[in-house]
């Protein structure tokens, strides 16, 4: 079955209507968007270049509902929060499936020179920001999400503003129908400003299927910082297509962390393009995954700029029959001398059925650079887990102690403790054996 075809029939049977509840800027790349899908013809299936684990086609495949009438659904803004992520008393917005709730204390915390709206108003505010295309126009993920969104979340941070709490977003399913929500959040961050945002999915309902179509996009201006916390706990039934693109500017500092507890199927692209010299770039991944999931990274980093540097640490424990795959790809362009461009990618394997598939790669032009990758999977070191045995703790809570601290490095990396301290005692749970998402879990 070619999945593809069902989505653009959609849209070309429904275009008079989608176009007509929605703004011009988030019309504007949509026949563009519906002319690559069309000639591309299908998406990408397993054994496609990069798609090893997962397949677009099987994943869009199943007959989702979308949200074309704009439906608004009902939500606890306050009650929605059940992971409750130490920002809770800082500026907090909801994304129910697939439209944009401002939390009760958001236009309280947010401080002058901070903007977080929905993606429909600032479409009509800021049109030229909102069309602006971030994520490559030729990502079946990014065009279908074109092709459909209608909302979604806008953050600003104005020059020179810097602002230390992380702004929580958090998405939703709530319906008891199958849906596909199609999300968009884009983030600007101007000159000399920083910010911190964090992205959580939660869906409210264990036993529907659900597709999470989510394009991010972030624009950092000259000598700007951002940091993206993405933080990924949905149910079995929940699969994920999500494409997240940056630009920066000279100077600038962008470093993403992605941290998957639950779901199902994942696919996670991340695209960051330099635009100025003097730029870095951290991607950062932490996986835990059990059960029949399946979780794909994939970076795809060019450097075009000189004097630049990138570095992503990706770290995967699987249970169960679970599947993970990492594919990162760096390429340094001959006009890049200077670059310094650092890959990790370790795994371990917690059951004889689990499998993993890495593969980074440079690919250098440019003899004037720093630049290294490397693999490597395996499971616990027995001897270790022996030594431990020998000194009273149990064959259970070894296993658990060593995993986590096969772990501690990714955390070591956020930032603010508060955060840091928190999704340390998410993961430790995790690990521990809370298969729900963390709205459903105890956390005392």
């Amino acid at each position: 079955m070619n999945a593809l075809t069902q989505y653009l029939d959609l849209y070309r049977s429904h275009r008079d209507m989608i176009c007509a509840g929605s703004p011009e800027a988030l019309n504007r790349h949509r026949d563009a968007a519906l002319h690559m899908l069309t000639h591309i013809g299908r998406l990408p299936h397993f054994g496609d270049e990069g798609f090893v684990k997962v397949s677009l086609n099987d994943m869009f495949a199943p007959d989702y509902g979308l949200n074309l009438t704009r439906r608004r659904f009902d939500a606890d803004a306050e009650g929605a929060f059940g992971c409750e992520t130490p920002v809770a008393a800082g500026p907090s917005a909801l994304v129910v499936n697939d439209a944009f709730v401002p939390g009760p204390r958001m236009a309280a915390a947010l401080p002058e020179g901070v903007e977080v709206m929905s993606l429909a108003e600032a479409a009509r505010l800021y049109p030229d920001d909102v069309a602006r295309e971030i994520a490559p126009a030729d990502n079946p993920v990014a065009a279908l999400n074109t092709l459909f969104v209608q909302d979604g979340v806008f953050i600003r941070v104005r020059a020179g503003v810097k602002f230390d709490r992380p702004i929580q977003v958090l998405a939703i399913f709530n319906t008891s129908e199958p849906l596909m929500a199609v999300r968009r959040v884009k983030i600007f961050v101007e000159e000399g400003a920083a910010a911190r945002v964090l992205l959580c999915d939660h869906p409210r309902v264990n036993d529907v299927d659900y597709l999470n179509c989510r394009v991010v996009e972030a624009s950092l201006s000259r000598g700007s910082r951002l940091e993206i916390f993405d933080l990924e706990e949905a149910t079995p039934r929940t699969s994920r297509a999500s494409v997240t693109a940056s630009e920066q500017a000279e100077g600038s500092t962008l470093e993403l962390t992605n941290l998957y507890l639950h779901g199902g199927i994942t696919r996670n692209e991340f695209i960051p393009h330099h635009l100025g010299e003097h730029c870095t770039t951290t991607v950062n991944g932490l996986v835990i995954g059990s059960g029949k999931q399946v979780i794909d990274n994939a970076v795809r980093l060019v450097h075009t700029q000189p004097r630049c540097a990138s570095h992503q640490l990706f770290k995967y424990a699987l249970f169960d029959s679970a599947q993970g795959s990492f594919q990162g790809t760096v390429t340094i362009r001959p006009d890049a001398p200077f670059t310094e461009a650092h890959q990790t990618d370790r795994n371990l394997l917690a059951s004889p059925e689990a499998r993993m598939y890495a593969m980074p790669r440079l690919i250098i032009n440019c003899d004037e650079v720093k630049a290294s990758h490397g693999a490597a999977t395996g499971q616990l070191d027995s001897n270790a887990l022996f030594y431990m045995q020998s000194r009273g703790i149990p064959e259970a809570e070894a296993r658990m102690m060593l995993i986590n601290a096969f772990m501690t490095d990714v955390l070591a990396k956020i930032s603010y403790t508060p955060l840091h301290d928190r999704l340390t005692h998410l993961v430790e749970k995790r690990l521990h054996g809370c298969e729900t998402t963390c709205a459903g879990c105890s956390l005392d």
